[in-house]
């Protein structure tokens, strides 16, 4: 088990190495030679774990998305429903350099993918990773009793992903700004309170005194 974990730890160490690279030179910066000297190893050792360029594209783009979810499953012990959902959908926003570095990874590694069947499969994959956690945070508001009767989950689904997936392309096209990532944080904030529903006010009937 420790060779595995070892194993795992270094696989995921060259995927960062890819990040490193594909920050400072772009995703067409990547390559077997470009990713074993920045992780400080020969091209012989890299290839040992990926044998060519989009096996390590790959598995950065993967590395994304389980740390996405590991972040997101901390976040599910919020209790109060309304706070969860703006809260997980926030992990996919670049709201720090870590969130922010996934980010321009994975819209450099999407954009490669055109042109190569595996980075596509990686690519749809994520794509569904991230429907599917709009459509659990919708299923959750719906279960306290706060999802408006009238939200269509699959419609909705598609609303907040599209909303997610523009405020983060926002915020990567600036530098790094807090106001600029408090204003996003609200028009999520504002976005998921127009998905709760309100109570219901029982107007007075017409000569009736309030």
């Amino acid at each position: 088990m420790p060779r595995l974990i070892d194993r795992a730890r270094r696989e995921d160490e060259l995927a960062e190495a890819v990040w490193r690279v594909i920050r400072r030179d772009g995703a067409s910066g990547v390559s077997v030679r470009t990713v074993a000297a920045e992780a400080g190893l020969s091209t012989g050792s890299l290839r040992h774990s990926f044998p060519t360029r989009i096996e390590l594209v790959a598995h950065a783009t993967a590395l994304v998305g389980r740390r996405v979810a590991a972040r997101t499953a901390r976040r599910r012990t919020e209790p109060d429903a309304r706070r969860r959902t703006v809260a997980v959908l926030a992990e996919r926003l670049p709201l720090d350099d870590e969130r922010r570095a996934e980010a321009e990874v994975t819209a450099a590694l999407h954009a490669d993918a055109a042109s190569h069947p595996r980075l596509r499969e990686v690519r749809r994959a994520a794509h569904a990773a991230a429907r599917e956690t709009c459509l659990t945070q919708l299923a959750q508001l719906r279960a306290a009793g706060l999802l408006r009767p009238d939200a269509d989950p699959e419609d909705e689904a598609d609303h907040l992903q599209a909303l997610v997936a523009g405020l983060a392309l926002q915020l990567l096209v600036h530098e790094p700004d807090p106001a600029r990532h408090a204003r996003a944080l609200r028009v999520l904030e504002r976005h998921v309170d127009a998905l709760v529903a309100r109570p219901r006010v029982e107007r007075p009937s017409a000569g009736v005194q309030p």
